[in-house]
């Protein structure tokens, strides 16, 4: 008897386990890209978005994406991807979020927020009647330039020379 009434008075103390309100995923956070020769390539960030139940989309907060010095960003703007759609248990997914990368964007890492401290993210908050609930992920871009086959044209003039230099010697 004395067992069932602890175990019983346990029971009010123990809080039932609820779903995650609300989850975020990016698809590919870390992106790798060759800056163009002119003009300007549309990066997409890719993910899903979901609410528990009698949770609805209140807010996304998206951070212009910058590198070491902050005296270079990418620009980044929200998709056309409707987050109020997941609301109450639902979820979307798609094209999130999307970035700029131009012809005269400065080679490098791209993975701050203005400051150089603090990480870019990207964030989703719900609500309920009761409470708030924000989930943030970090994204970066690395820009890289591409050798527009420098590198062939090396390697291809260092095997000619050793194939012209090994000849004469063989000689």
């Amino acid at each position: 008897m004395l067992i069932c009434l602890a175990i019983l008075s346990f029971g009010d103390f123990v809080q039932p386990v609820s779903a995650v309100p609300v989850t975020l995923t990016l698809d590919n956070p870390h992106q790798t890209i060759k800056r163009p020769a002119s003009g300007t390539i549309v990066l997409n960030f890719t993910g899903t978005v979901s609410f528990g139940p009698n949770f609805d989309f209140e807010e996304a907060v998206l951070d212009f994406d910058y590198n070491r010095s902050s005296t270079s960003g990418i620009p980044t703007e929200f998709g056309r991807l409707h987050f109020s759609r997941a609301d109450n248990g639902g979820s979307v997914s798609g094209v999130l979020f999307t970035a700029e990368v131009s012809s005269t964007t400065v080679p490098g890492l791209y993975e701050f927020h203005f400051g150089g401290r603090q990480p870019a993210e990207f964030s989703i908050e719900g609500s309920n009647e009761r409470m708030f609930a924000t989930v943030s992920r970090s994204f970066s871009i690395l820009v890289i330039v591409p050798d527009q086959g420098k590198s062939a044209l090396l390697l291809g003039i260092s095997f000619a020379t050793l194939f012209f230099v090994q000849r004469r010697l063989s000689q």
